[in-house]
């Protein structure tokens, strides 16, 4: 059977989960990691497949689909008016266009340049989050404020205000704070409430936002590269005039009709159907079977804890102490995944000797799975870290060096300047444009290291690996990412890809040797 014939078989192929994508070669999950993109957010609901189905049969106006979509997500959430999008970032960019050229066709076809119009986005210092990028490329020119005096000296450029809704119980300028000098000065204000949860009537929207992002393929089990944007009529309007199908800036941004009453679809029944509810009743059920399994091990304890603004609400977090089980949660993450069947578990939000575990996507089979993996795990923790043998450097790296870096198209020079105790490495980053701090070790001939360069909203990571030559140059892998400091964990330092690396000594001299232990 050739390639094609095998993967239409697997698409066909319901009784056998996964198939399809076992039939291009990957493996798939039990995803214990939440309703992040990067594993498939989340599963659209039956309801939401069926919606898509029969929106496939036949063709429409995609302006008139548009129009009845705008009014139905009114009707659901007491908002003037709705638009469907592609995305949470998507619409972060249509928003900002939106609030900048609103349906002016000589200002739309100039974006993303802005120049000589208002094209500030104000953001509280204390709210700024990863996705700044997706208004930047709208023309949007981002400006945190920490005070109320900042904000009243920037609102006079200001396009539009954007808040995080999840940490409006925490900034130093709320909602409620900022609105006065919004309305004052006719600013709109978006709030991005991507993972919570929408209503009737919204909560953003009764506390005066005007536009409202809520992303549809997280809890909401819409489409996944979906989001639903509800709030002012005129603005919810410009959103759909800059994107696809139209032909302006966010042409890019398409969103199929299936997408579209998909996503109303879901919007719908989160709200008002009793399948959302009853699905939503059995994510702490989920976690006890887990937890279940957990409960005699020594050395593990377990706690169904509770985060202000969240969807869900009740992750599991599960303890153990390293004396007992001697394995850290990263060497767990990656012993689940080389397992079948695969569990992830997520890599942030853990610490040394903790992970945390959500519900959403798991079935009641799959807690059970993954309840099993994890007893065992910790009943053996040298099937997860088996003892390591400490090997000796064959080296002293101390010293600066000239680091040639390949990407995947083009080419930098940068330079580590590192100081070496006994094993240990540490130092500093130099690239092209800025500065960070460097950690890592040496062991035989090998060197691995990693650079972090803090900054806002996202902290740059490079991951350095590599080996001794013969001319004492060190070649080798370098991993390139980049996250938000909620956000640190391994997958996201990797995010970018890979590139090659080459270092040389700057004084020209190979790297020192270091004699062997008798």
């Amino acid at each position: 059977m050739n390639s094609h014939s095998t993967l239409k078989q697997a698409s066909v192929n319901a009784s056998s989960a996964g198939a399809v994508f076992r039939a291009l070669g990957v493996e798939p999950i039990v995803q214990c990691a939440g309703v992040r993109t990067i594993y498939g957010a989340s599963n659209p609901s039956d309801e939401v497949i069926a919606a898509m189905n029969a929106a496939a049969g036949a063709f429409v106006d995609m302006d008139e689909l548009a129009q009845g979509a705008g009014q139905r997500l009114a009707e659901l959430t007491g908002a003037e008016w709705g638009v469907v999008t592609a995305g949470t970032a998507a619409s972060l960019a249509l928003a900002t266009a939106a609030c900048i050229a609103g349906n002016n066709p000589e200002l739309m076809l100039r974006l993303p340049d802005t120049s000589g119009l208002r094209n500030k986005v104000l953001i509280p210092a204390d709210q700024r989050f990863a996705y700044e990028q997706a208004m930047r490329i709208a023309g949007g020119e981002i400006v945190d404020v920490a005070t109320y005096e900042e904000l009243d000296k920037a609102i006079g450029e200001a396009a539009m205000i954007c808040l995080v809704g999840r940490l409006d119980g925490s900034t130093t300028l709320p909602l409620q704070s900022i609105l006065p000098v919004a309305k004052a000065h006719d600013v709109p204000i978006l709030v991005d409430a991507a993972g919570l949860s929408p209503g009737k009537p919204d909560r953003w929207i009764d506390s005066g936002a005007d536009l409202v992002v809520y992303a549809g393929g997280k809890y909401l089990r819409a489409p996944q590269s979906t989001a639903i944007v509800i709030g002012k009529k005129t603005l919810c309007q410009a959103i759909w005039w800059n994107g696809a199908p139209h032909q302006a800036f966010g042409r890019s941004m398409k969103i199929g009709k299936e997408e579209m009453v998909g996503a109303v679809v879901a919007i719908d029944r989160w709200i008002n159907h009793r399948s959302a509810r009853e699905e939503r009743s059995q994510w702490v059920p989920r976690l006890e079977r887990i937890r279940s399994y957990l409960s005699a091990i020594p050395g593990v304890s377990t706690e169904i804890k509770t985060w202000p603004g969240s969807v869900t609400a009740t992750r599991l977090k599960v303890s153990w102490d390293f004396d007992h089980i001697p394995f850290d949660s990263e060497e767990l993450r990656l012993a689940l995944l080389s397992q079948r069947p695969r569990i992830l578990i997520h890599d942030f939000w853990s610490t040394r000797t903790s992970t945390i575990l959500d519900p959403i996507n798991l079935s009641d089979k799959e807690a059970e799975i993954v309840g099993a993996a994890l007893a065992a795990a910790f009943a053996d923790p040298a099937s997860i870290a088996p003892p390591k043998s400490e090997v000796i450097p064959e080296m002293d790296v101390s010293g600066a060096w000239h680091v040639d870096i390949g990407f995947l198209r083009g080419t930098a020079k940068h330079r580590l300047q590192l100081r070496q105790v006994g094993r240990s490495v540490v130092g500093t980053h130099h690239t092209e444009n800025r500065t960070g701090v460097v950690s890592g070790e040496v062991h035989g001939r090998f060197l691995r290291l990693e650079a972090a360069h803090e900054q806002v909203p996202i902290w740059l990571f490079y991951g350095f690996e590599g080996e001794l030559t013969e001319d004492g140059s060190f070649v080798g892998k370098l991993k390139l990412g980049g996250t938000a400091k909620e956000h640190l964990g391994p997958v996201f330092k990797g995010q970018y890809g890979d590139a090659t690396w080459r270092a040389r000594r700057a004084d020209a001299n190979p790297a020192a040797p270091k004699e062997k232990a008798s």
